[in-house]
């Protein structure tokens, strides 16, 4: 075993540090050239050579494969932007962009959910052509405020930029009651739009933690009473308008009852879900996701990796 040991030593010098390639080291120490590759081989296995990328990406790339491996996801991504808020969106926007357009040609129907991190998406899209392609908003997309993050203008948005077709959401995210949102879904446009919602190829949705930070929430759309509601049900995230508890339960609550988008149950007929996210109070909804099956791919930030390698809820 010593003289092996040399030799794999002899071997691993003169190939990184030497910078000989194996055919001269097979040559030099009249040996054969798998002998050579089988020994570089076992001295990285054997830790008598470890290899370290000094890269400030390099990190995070180490963490993208963790995270893929414990959830069997299909693809994540990090942003590696500074902590604000602003520029952490914008660049799972970039990320978000990037990924999508590499891959347009896949798709003949995109769905959509809606939002401030939604928003950066379409903002950092790029013009391009794409072959047969709808864009499909899959919450609710009427309202007098904040026009801009809603799904139907997001929808519009993108459509012009990746020159295609594109369908709309004819509901509002929030009914003024459950009733009203009864006659909401008993017409033919909404039941057409929904259906053709859990047709779409992938869906780009946000996630929120409703008591903490979500786009309702910011845009003062809880008032101070159905804010406690929210509190008290238990309610940890939503995804398109549906709450969900630790366990991922579905939350009924007087406000769940008014929100018009695809249904938590009906999201997991949809073939590719990429969720974009950030800020480490939404770790625990995304985990709970996760835990559930229903993502593949995640653009997130670092606060959520972190969170997401951790084991503990």
């Amino acid at each position: 075993m010593y003289k092996r040991d040399n030799l794999i030593i002899q071997i691993a010098t003169l190939y990184y540090e030497e910078k000989l390639t194996q055919a001269e080291i097979a040559k030099k120490l009249h040996i054969s050239r798998p002998t050579v590759s089988h020994m570089l081989n076992e001295a990285r296995d054997r830790g008598i050579v470890t290899i370290t990328i000094h890269h400030p990406d390099s990190n995070l790339y180490s963490k993208q494969h963790e995270i893929v491996k414990k959830y069997g996801l299909r693809t994540v991504q990090i942003a590696n932007g500074s902590l604000s808020d602003e520029n952490i969106k914008k660049e799972l926007g970039q990320l978000c962009a990037q990924y999508i357009e590499n891959r347009i040609n896949d798709f003949t129907k995109l769905g959509l959910g809606w939002g401030t991190t939604i928003f950066e998406y379409i903002n950092q899209a790029t013009y391009t052509k794409s072959k047969n392609l709808e864009i499909i908003p899959l919450i609710g997309g009427i309202g007098i405020q904040d026009t801009q993050f809603h799904s139907n203008h997001l929808a519009f948005r993108l459509s012009e930029k990746y020159n295609c077709d594109v369908s709309y959401f004819y509901a509002p995210a929030f009914a003024e009651s459950a009733e009203v949102r009864g006659l909401f879904e008993s017409t033919t446009l909404y039941q057409d739009i929904y259906n053709k919602g859990l047709e779409v190829d992938i869906a780009i949705l946000g996630v929120g933690n409703p008591i903490e930070s979500s786009t309702y929430k910011s845009l003062g759309y809880f008032s101070k009473e159905e804010e406690n509601q929210i509190r008290d049900s238990g309610a940890i995230g939503d995804i398109l308008g549906s709450f969900f508890d630790k366990n991922g339960n579905k939350i009924s609550i007087p406000i769940t009852e008014r929100m018009m988008g695809i249904a938590l149950n009906d999201i997991h007929k949809i073939p590719e879900i990429l969720v974009l996210a950030s800020g480490k109070e939404k770790v625990l909804s995304i985990k709970i996701l996760l835990e559930m099956g229903l993502l593949d791919h995640i653009i997130i930030d670092k606060e959520i990796a972190d969170g997401l390698l951790n084991n503990e809820l």
